[in-house]
């Protein structure tokens, strides 16, 4: 019999995941129940994902119906590059089924000869769980015989798995999060490999506190076409910081500029929707009640911890967050109506590759919204501008003008079908407090504002208030585009 990566081949091989940390897990009921991943349960889903790689040559990949589970399987599927199939009899259980297991006992060993059995007249809720779980094992088992299927699901589901097959009701099974177990059937007979294989946890820790730094473009083959493995990592650092220290109700954009971006859109009912550089989330929860889905990508996982938070207050349930780079996460070609692009085009290293990159992803009569950072026409008040914008928030990457963005977005394909110059009115440390700038940027960049503030040498018509408080107006651009007819 042959064997791949120590596994023998015609044995079936479930290994059992449990999901990322979720807001549930960390804040409690107060973040409902069927809550998405916390930063750290990204980072522990590429660290797991990373693992598995190279331990696993999976077939399939198997994810329970949840929130949780379903991000945590999309960044393995990302990394595998293997598609999810949903199974919502892996699911977590909805009732307290553990409330009907055996009661604690003063003899360590009672149970050691006698093994209580679950029945429907003692514990109903726990046999139809049980129940349900055994039929999705059994589909696995006719589907994936003599293969290796990863099953990402929860710590209720992985535990009742255990002791259903090596009859242990009595016994209680903990996994952490990201946990991995092995069960194998060979010759006839279950073998438990592993449980709570925690190992790619090792230096991780809470809000990134001295934790190891996974980067996206580290669990790829490479990096993707709009820019290189350190600017990610760069950029991933940089809103890691801005999520743990701006105020929650601190946003861009606000209401107003959301409502006339929504407008320039106009998405319809059917419209699937894909957020580019998703952020705190915002755009894509103002699309989520006009489209039938939104996804919002988005490289950090800080970033994507806020949005989830906002998304599980306003029970949305339409917008799917995914960890990644846009320009190499697995995306449907011609697949999404409308495409946002909110406030990225200034990080992006490339931006013409990136904008390439949204065209492919339109369907055909798709339409791209953007909104960004205006740049001064006058190219020595746009290198000022630009200087004072880097030096708020480093890993911005170039300022454009309203021209070079006309010139950006026909190059890579596209028609201008409306562009909207207009102004948003800036308070110094407000704008400040949202890229999370410490004392030291603070000091420098409200003295390049005031350097400016008779010449107005940056175009950002700097003044200051009564109250001695300065305010800017930060130009911007929006535009609606769609894809030209003819080939790039």
């Amino acid at each position: 019999m042959s064997r791949t990566n120590g596994l023998e081949a015609q044995d079936t091989h479930l290994v059992l995941v449990r999901h990322g940390q979720s807001l549930y897990n960390r804040d409690g009921e107060a973040a409902g129940a069927d809550s998405g991943l916390t930063e750290l349960g990204w980072r522990q889903a590429q660290a797991v994902a990373e693992w598995l790689a190279h331990h696993y040559r999976p077939t399939a990949l198997i994810a329970s119906n949840l929130a949780r589970a379903q991000q945590t399987a999309d960044v393995i599927a990302h990394r595998l590059r293997l598609p999810i199939v949903t199974c919502q009899g892996f699911a977590e259980a909805e009732t307290s089924y553990w409330e009907e297991l055996p009661q604690p006992q003063a003899d360590p060993l009672a149970a050691w000869e006698e093994n209580w059995r679950p029945e429907a007249a003692n514990a109903p809720f726990y046999v139809a769980f049980r129940a349900r779980l055994r039929a999705a094992l059994a589909q696995i088992l006719i589907d994936f015989a003599g293969q290796t299927v990863i099953v990402v699901s929860h710590g209720g589901s992985i535990g009742t798995i255990l002791r259903s097959l090596f009859g242990g009701h009595n016994l209680k099974v903990f996994t952490e999060n990201t946990g991995v177990t092995q069960l194998t059937f060979h010759e006839g007979h279950w073998q438990l490999v592993c449980h709570n294989a925690t190992q790619h946890l090792a230096g991780l820790q809470p809000n990134g506190a001295g934790a190891q730094t996974l980067s996206v473009a580290a669990s790829t083959d490479s990096p993707g076409p709009g820019g290189s493995s350190a600017s990610f990592a760069a950029i991933i650092q940089h809103f890691q910081r801005v999520a743990n220290a701006a105020p929650p109700n601190l946003t861009y954009p606000t209401e107003r500029d959301l409502g006339a971006l929504l407008r320039l859109a106009a998405p319809q009912p059917t419209d699937r929707v894909l957020d580019a550089g998703t952020g705190a989330g915002s755009v894509a929860l103002a699309f989520a009640p006009y489209a039938a889905n939104v996804t919002a990508v988005d490289l950090s996982p800080a970033m994507l911890e806020r949005a989830e938070t906002f998304r599980a207050a306003r029970q949305i349930t339409n917008v799917h967050l995914r960890l990644g780079e846009v320009s190499s996460l697995s995306l449907p070609e011609h697949g999404f109506e409308i495409v946002s692009c909110h406030d990225l085009l200034h990080y992006a290293p490339e931006p013409g590759v990136l904008l390439a990159r949204l065209r492919v992803l339109l369907a055909p009569g798709g339409r791209l919204v953007l909104d960004d950072i205006r740049g001064s026409d006058d190219p020595v008040k746009r290198a000022t501008q630009n200087a004072i914008e880097v030096r708020r928030d480093p890993v911005t990457s170039q300022i454009h003008s309203a021209g070079e963005i006309e010139q950006l977005l026909e190059g890579a394909g596209f028609r201008i079908e409306r562009l909207e110059r207009y102004g948003a009115q800036r308070e110094l440390e407000e704008w400040l407090a949202h890229a999370a700038a410490d004392e030291t940027t603070r000091t420098a960049v409200r003295s390049m504002l005031e350097t400016g503030l008779e010449a107005d040498s940056a175009g950002l018509n700097v003044r200051r208030q009564r109250d001695d408080q300065i305010i800017f107006t930060q130009a911007r651009i929006r535009v609606l585009a769609t894809p030209d007819r003819s080939p790039i």
